[in-house]
């Protein structure tokens, strides 16, 4: 894909409420030459992005949400006119109404029947308001049970069912990647195998003797299941790929969702890094060997 055809793309999705998840069929219908896969990691991609943009200002609001939850308006209603994907806006509820904190949070939205307690905390906000009433106070953890159960349920955006699938395309393609290493016949050290050495920030495979992929030396392979942008590129990943030639020596990623032309040409013609957007063919490939010494 083209820059240009990926800006587009990118301008429309920013085009579009925060919480709305696109209309994925008129998307593909516009890029004929994108994969569905690959629009749906951009799209994930820049959802991701806005949501940290905006989670500072929502944190700072929350008190005017839960006022207007308290009073009784749908949670959905109140994410609509926050133009914030209703699980964020939910865990943010959560922490502010309950009193309990980040991580916490996050538990309860995971496993809302397990999580929710039957009453509010004393010594939260919803626990002090409704110290003389407590059937109020079951009835305000019931209803935060099921709301956060609809926003799980309805949420495309950022629910956790969301953050599970990615979690598995990237384990998938991982191993994906390690069943081409092996096809090959080329030995390698998994990510697992040099943590438990020592090392704290690790690719996904370093290679036990280098290959050479159209003609660059390749040391460490790192497998990304997302689309290549200029900002996870250049922004997110140059650090974290630096790391790894300062320890190792050259390497590769593969974006298995795509790649912006311009960044895997200019990844061929200069830099430690080479970018892909598939495994090279075994053609492309060339299996390095150690020299004994004399």
């Amino acid at each position: 894909m083209r820059l240009a055809e990926y800006e587009s793309i990118r301008a429309h999705l920013l085009s579009l409420p925060c919480a709305r998840y696109p209309d994925m069929d008129a998307l593909k219908a516009a890029h004929p030459g994108v994969s569905l896969d690959t629009l749906v990691s951009i799209c994930a991609q820049e959802s991701s992005r806005r949501i940290k943009a905006h989670h500072g200002r929502h944190a700072r609001a929350i008190s005017d949400h839960a006022r207007r939850y308290l009073a009784g308006e749908d949670i959905f209603d109140v994410a609509h006119d926050a133009d914030f994907p209703p699980c964020q806006l939910m865990r943010l509820l959560v922490e502010h109404v309950l009193g309990v904190g980040h991580k916490a949070a996050g538990a309860l939205i995971r496993d809302p029947r397990g999580r929710v307690p039957t009453h509010p905390p004393p010594e939260s906000p919803a626990g002090a308001h409704h110290a003389d009433d407590l059937a109020a106070g079951a009835a305000l953890c019931e209803r935060i049970r099921f709301d956060v159960e609809r926003c799980v349920a309805w949420d495309h955006v950022a629910s956790p069912a969301v953050d599970a699938s990615r979690h598995s395309a990237g384990r998938e393609y991982e191993d994906l990647l390690e069943e081409k290493l092996n096809a090959l016949g080329v030995p390698f050290v998994s990510e697992g195998s040099l943590r438990a050495e020592g090392h704290a920030k690790t690719p996904d495979v370093k290679l036990e003797l280098p290959i050479a992929v159209r003609g660059r030396v390749v040391n460490w392979i790192d497998s990304k299941a997302s689309f290549c942008d200029p900002i996870v590129h250049y922004e997110r990943g140059a650090e974290q790929f630096q790391g790894y030639v300062d320890r190792f020596g050259p390497g590769m990623v593969v974006y298995w969702l795509g790649v912006v032309d311009e960044i895997a040409e200019e990844s061929e013609l200069r830099g430690d890094v080479l970018v892909v957007d598939d495994f090279p063919d075994e053609s492309e490939v060339t299996k390095l060997k150690l020299t004994p010494r004399v």
